[in-house]
């Protein structure tokens, strides 16, 4: 059944034509219908957590409040363990994990480990525990709320719908929100106090600057800050947090959260503006400024992150003097990418669309210029002239990744329709995997196709990620097939998607050909013979190699993946790591990196390195050092 490019074509929606229906009828933009439950803030369960075999997804999942609480109190030992060890290696730990496994510790009276925790800044933030508190709090709120109602309830006067139906509605969702266990006591509020009064000047500077003061209205309510001794470094945070202008408050601050096109230009002649807020004002910085800005900043990885924003000629010289005096980097190597590949896309410009390139063909003189149109988009290399620089510093940066993924492995690109806003980035991902795992790289809309070369440079992988343009559906069981047909082993595959699975192929004949009893028509339900990627996963598995999977997904945070979810639910359990839909970072590849080496023998090794150093120094000293290590 070799058709066209790379071989292996499936059934589903062509460019422009029917979308076709996959497996129960689901079509390509379904989206899994969230439980009540989940639509009320608590999501569904959809990762299989098991202290045992499978520790990591309690800190990667969507495990509950109860599900933490059970196992701290029933496996303490491994569960601290797995968790330092993941923070260690830099994973990235959901935020729901963060608040739960916070609020679980605090539960229980647990507050060395909470205290713990607490030591590192880069997991554990206000936020974090802002929504411990607020979720150990919601037992008392709504009873406060059930009294509310029965006032109103019982009222002379006739209370308006409007507002017993808000009551209601508060108190319904308090209900469902509220732990099992614990609340917000004295014992866990001081130990907030005590976090409070570690944050330094810069810290508070940089809360009143970027956060939305209401959470610290509230978290002041519940634990009953003190304006002084609570906030010594930064006299007057609190009081400027309820709306007071505090004459000790640092006016410059007040001036920021006020800044606009008139005196924008103004405030940094006289003040360190914040880069995060003028972001939406760099229309109205004069370029001498923007190099001032690029010059003054403390941070080299600052002005890198908002390269886009400031770019002109000034500062261009600023960035490019503070490369060649080795000022200290320290983006992750992700966010590196992410800012070369942005920058290979501002030099490069406009390139003309699918559409327009089409036009030209059709409108060329082939007698005369038989070579055809040069539609390859030109380079302005003016543009962030130390380009190479930051390439080669990243070169060096991979050189130190390492991932004992079991080999042979196959990465598997989505380049259907549905991935347009993401298509470059998903690109980098797959093209960076198999540069460090020397994978064999495919990509599939409703073809398989082999990918133009294997890049082994952060310059290929770039290049790359220019040349894969989007397709025509989302069949990835095509190239999931040749490796079946041939009945090839491999033992890691990497797919790299968004799900939106709409196209099915068939197996073909021993010689190739396509049985033609099974011919179907766009918009059918599955039928024997055809099969999406989770059945033909299924018989690959069975028949060939029970191959690892991994999922690379670009799905909603709560959306469980419809390809995931099939899977799951025939019992394969493949690890799945997710980046946004339609603002996927990059910056986000480190900690792809470490779960991916968590995959590895490697984890329960460290698991009882861990272990075994929290018997020794003990759980507020492994902390502390994992702590310091990501300073």
């Amino acid at each position: 059944m070799n058709r066209g490019r790379g071989g292996f074509r499936g059934r589903g929606r062509g460019r422009g034509g029917f979308r076709g229906r996959g497996r129960g009828g689901r079509r390509g933009n379904f989206r899994p219908r969230r439980s009540r439950d989940d639509q009320d803030g608590e999501e569904t369960n959809i990762t299989t957590a098991d202290i045992d075999s499978n520790p990591q997804a309690y800190f990667t999942g969507n495990c509950k409040f109860d599900d933490h609480y059970d196992v701290q109190t029933s496996h303490g030992e491994r569960y601290t363990a797995s968790l330092a060890v993941m923070m260690k290696n830099g994973v990235d730990i959901s935020q729901n994990a963060k608040v739960r496994l916070l609020a679980a510790a605090w539960a229980r009276g647990d507050h060395d480990f909470a205290k713990s925790v607490l030591y590192n800044k880069k997991y554990f933030g206000f936020t974090e525990i802002h929504k411990a508190v607020l979720l150990l709090d919601a037992g008392r709120n709504a009873r406060v709320a059930e009294k509310r109602l029965k006032r109103l309830q019982f009222q002379q006067s006739k209370v308006h719908p409007k507002k017993m139906g808000k009551v209601k509605s508060e108190l319904d969702n308090l209900n469902k929100i509220k732990p099992s266990h614990g609340s917000a006591s004295g014992a866990v509020c001081k130990q907030v106090k005590r976090w409070v009064q570690t944050l330094t000047k810069e810290e508070l500077e940089f809360y009143a600057l970027h956060f939305p003061l209401e959470p610290w209205k509230k978290l002041a309510d519940i634990c009953h800050f003190h304006p002084e001794k609570d906030f010594a470094v930064l006299p007057g945070f609190l009081s400027f947090c309820f709306g007071l202008d505090p004459p000790e408050f640092a006016s410059w601050i007040k001036e920021c959260r006020n800044l606009n096109k008139s005196n924008i230009n103004d405030m940094i002649t006289k003040h360190p503006v914040p880069f995060a807020h003028i972001k939406a004002l760099t229309d109205s910085i004069s370029d001498v400024n923007k190099g001032k800005l690029a010059r003054d900043e403390p941070k080299l990885d600052t002005v890198l992150w908002y390269y886009e924003n400031i770019h002109c000629k000034e500062a261009d010289e600023a960035i490019t003097d503070r490369l060649a005096r080795n000022e200290s980097l320290t983006l992750a190597t992700g966010k590196l990418l992410e800012r070369l590949l942005t920058i290979h896309l501002m030099r490069l410009g406009d390139s003309l669309s699918f559409e327009e390139k089409e036009k030209l063909w059709y409108s060329w003189d082939w007698d005369a210029k038989p070579d055809g149109p040069d539609t390859k988009p030109k380079q302005d290399l003016s543009i962030a002239p130390f380009f190479d620089d930051l390439m080669k510093f990243t070169e060096e940066r991979m050189k130190n990744i390492k991932l004992s993924l079991d080999a042979p492995i196959v990465i598997m690109g989505d380049r259907s329709p549905s991935m347009e806003v993401a298509i470059k980035t998903s690109s980098v991902i797959a093209g960076i995997l198999t540069a460090i795992t020397s994978a064999k790289l495919v990509f599939f809309d409703d073809n398989n196709m082999d990918s133009p070369f294997l890049p082994k440079t952060i310059q290929e992988v770039l290049t790359l990620a220019t040349l894969i343009d989007v397709g025509s559906g989302t069949t990835p069981a095509a190239s999931l097939m040749p490796f079946y047909f041939k009945k090839e082993v491999v033992k890691t595959i990497i797919v790299v998607t968004d799900e939106e699975e709409n196209g099915e192929v068939t197996v073909p004949n021993e010689d190739g050909t396509i049985p033609e009893t099974n011919n179907l028509y766009f918009g059918c339900d599955s039928k024997e013979g055809y099969y999406n990627f989770a059945k033909l996963y299924q018989k690959y598995y069975n028949e060939v190699y029970p191959a690892r999977l991994v999922f690379v997904s670009f799905v909603d945070q709560t959306d469980p993946g419809q390809i995931v979810s099939e899977l799951k639910g025939m019992g394969f359990n493949p690890l799945q790591f997710k980046f946004h839909r339609y603002r996927p970072d990059l910056s986000k590849l480190d900690s792809l990196f470490a779960l991916l080496s968590l995959e590895s023998n490697t984890f329960e090794d460290e698991l009882k390195a861990t272990d075994a150093a929290i018997k020794e120094k003990g759980l507020e000293k492994v902390f502390q050092e994992i702590a310091q290590s990501d300073q």
